[in-house]
């Protein structure tokens, strides 16, 4: 975990363990019940409604934290064969 997810409110540090793909997917499905429409039509709860935002809030923070290490990897074995 890098000093700036370990920092970050949604991901990393005591954040809880590693979403796994499924649960990835469906946090940023169901943070589509804050969308204005969405949230008109099926009445949630605020606190419901940023419960949604912050679980997807930390999948992408875990997903953006993926593809920064994996572009960090792709560069450090670029620069070994050269």
């Amino acid at each position: 975990v890098s000093a700036v997810t370990a920092s970050h409110p949604f991901g990393g540090g005591n954040a809880g363990e590693r979403m796994s793909d499924d649960a990835v997917s469906a946090a940023i499905f169901n943070a589509a019940y804050a969308l204005p429409g969405v949230r008109k039509d099926f009445g949630r709860s605020t606190d419901d409604l940023l419960a949604h935002l912050r679980t997807a809030a930390r999948a992408i923070t875990q997903l953006w934290g993926d593809v920064v290490a994996e572009e960090g990897k792709r560069k450090v074995g670029q620069k070994a064969l050269a």
